[in-house]
């Protein structure tokens, strides 16, 4: 048996005195065996020599000595024979033996003191190194590996903070590694011995097939990533803002309301770069990663307000060119009160709650207005206008219509269906309510404004803004479903206030005779161009009428 000698992992430097660790088995000289013993060629012709018998002389049988005939040779025995072929056999069987262990022990001790062929650590070829070699060039590659390692983490405004290993506390160890490369063609242990032959098999199977080998990677701590991913996070961090609506201006009709406008928040995904830089870590791959925070959006934008705060419906009513500034005056004074309301969802608009008493004290002015058909002075004269225009802009904006009356006559600033009239007389209340049932805020602006085509013309103009309608528009139509005819015979009415006339032989008409309608209005719903619905949701009566005729009752 042929002994390498075992080699501890951890042995110094060639350049130091170190104990001798080697493992010899007994009977070799100096790791080498001694040849088997064999006869020298001058002993056996010596012992040839010796068996040599000197010849006899003589007669023959019983002749004295020197004399007579010699006696006859003995018969050598065959199982002698064997033995002499057998010794000679042995012989050149040990010849042959020793020839192929001097042979095997001329193969495999080039391989005593260095790595075999096709060994490699961590990728490095460690063929014809010592071991000493061998660990310091592995080792050097890890020490270089190390120290060469880091991840950046870069923002975009190029501001970086690296991580090494030596922050990290990672290290590589080869020992492992290097002794399993050791163990290939060497002897390891003292106790479990190879034999040379072995030794010669594992030398000549190295050259057939590779063997590499690992370092054992050692995590590090990388509690300190997440310290440095925190920081980063904490200063990057911006948080997100809701957009908000900060006021209502009725009186702007380009852009009623004011926005704050939303904030984009700003967050870095920890989790993320967490993930990128351990793998980096695992793989032990240098680089940068990119450090940029991701936005955050907010809950609403402004975008999203606008679709809460959208124009709904606008209805314009005009103005008779002869209306007095009286009754244009009450007009703006109705339109005051409503200017800028705000209905919740579900909330009831009541226009007489609203608007209030039309007297003096409450800012309105006396005008001429519509009483049974004549013209009369009156506290508030025109703000039957004012209620048509709000419920023309409330219908079409979608809301619910619960209290409505139309004139029992028509009037001149909208067609016959159309109208809402009001009263706060005592005992005689006509009122206009309606429902928000738009599921969100409505804000309403009203307003008496000149007409952009005529400058000379005003106009009652009333906004619905709320939750955007979207492809969806309302739309009033009307059906004139029945006529009344117009009465033959006058209505004669005695003066006795003297309004019209004083004398018995004098008349005046006051209301020319007229035809009356019965008509329907209905609520037409339009989506995407195309009518989706028609419903009916008013019936208005105005009365035919006579003529009226006032004479006089004082004789001349």
């Amino acid at each position: 048996m042929y002994n390498q000698g075992y080699r501890p992992p951890n042995q110094a430097s060639s350049t130091q005195q170190q104990p001798n660790m080697w493992y010899y088995p007994t009977g070799y000289n100096g790791g080498m065996p001694t040849p088997p013993q064999q006869a020298m060629p001058g002993a056996q012709a010596s012992a040839k020599a010796k068996r040599v018998r000197a010849p006899r002389t003589g007669g023959g049988k019983g002749a004295p000595s020197g004399g007579g005939k010699p006696p006859a040779p003995k018969k050598r025995s065959l199982k002698w024979q064997l033995i002499k072929v057998l010794i000679i056999l042995v012989l050149i069987g040990g010849a042959v033996a020793g020839i192929y262990v001097w042979k095997t022990q001329s193969d495999v001790r080039p391989y005593t003191n260095i790595f075999l062929d096709n060994v490699s650590v961590d990728g490095i070829n460690l063929q014809g190194m010592t071991w000493e070699q061998g660990v310091n060039a592995v080792q050097k590659q890890i020490n270089d590996k190390l120290n060469s390692w880091y991840v950046r983490l870069k923002n975009g405004s190029g501001e970086y903070k690296d991580i090494t290993a030596q922050m990290l506390g990672i290290n590589s160890d080869p020992t492992d590694a290097l002794e399993q490369a050791w163990t290939i063609g060497h002897e390891t242990s003292a106790t479990n011995r190879k034999t040379i032959f072995q030794l010669e098999d594992e030398i000549n199977a190295a050259k057939q097939s590779a063997h590499d080998f690992s370092s054992v990677e050692q995590s590090g701590d990388t509690s300190s990533i997440d310290t440095i991913l925190n920081t980063l996070a904490d200063a990057a961090y911006v948080a997100p803002q809701d957009a908000a609506v900060l006021s209502f201006d009725p009186d702007n009709l380009m852009q009623p309301f004011t926005f704050q406008k939303e904030i984009i928040g700003k967050k870095l995904n920890v989790d993320a770069i967490r993930e990128q830089i351990l793998n980096m870590v695992e793989t032990f791959t240098s680089g940068e990663v990119l450090v940029q925070p991701e936005d955050v959006q907010p809950n609403i934008t402004v975008a999203n307000l606008q679709e809460n705060f959208a124009l709904r419906s606008r209805y314009v009513t005009p103005i008779d060119a002869h209306s007095t500034d009286e009754r244009n005056n009450n007009i703006r004074v109705a339109f005051s009160k409503i200017n800028g309301r705000v209905l919740n969802d579900g909330d009831k608009f009541d226009f007489n709650k609203i608007v209030g008493r039309r007297t003096q004290d409450n800012g309105f002015y006396q005008a001429f207005e519509y009483s049974y058909g004549e013209l009369t002075p009156g506290w508030g004269g025109g703000v039957c206008q004012a209620s048509t225009t709000v419920y023309l802009a409330a219908v079409t904006a979608g809301m619910k219509v619960v209290d409505h009356t139309s004139h029992s006559t028509s009037v001149s600033y909208t067609d016959m269906g159309k109208d809402a009239t009001v009263s706060d007389t005592r005992g005689h209340e006509i009122d206009f309510v309606f429902r928000n049932n738009s599921g969100s805020k409505i804000f309403l602006a009203a307003h008496v404004i000149t007409d952009p085509s005529n400058k000379k013309r005003l106009l009652c103009e009333v906004r619905v803004y709320g939750k955007a309608l979207g492809d969806k528009r309302y739309e009033l139509e009307t059906e004139v479903v029945e006529k009344l005819p117009m009465p033959t015979e006058p209505e004669y009415i005695e003066d006795t206030k003297a309004k019209y006339v004083t004398y018995t032989d004098e008349e005046k008409t006051v209301i020319e005779a007229s035809e009356g309608y019965v008509v329907d209005t209905y609520l037409v719903t339009i989506e995407n161009g195309v009518q989706t619905s028609r419903t009916k949701i008013a019936r208005s009566t105005y009365k035919n009428r006579a003529a009226r005729i006032y004479v006089g009752v004082t004789p001349r």
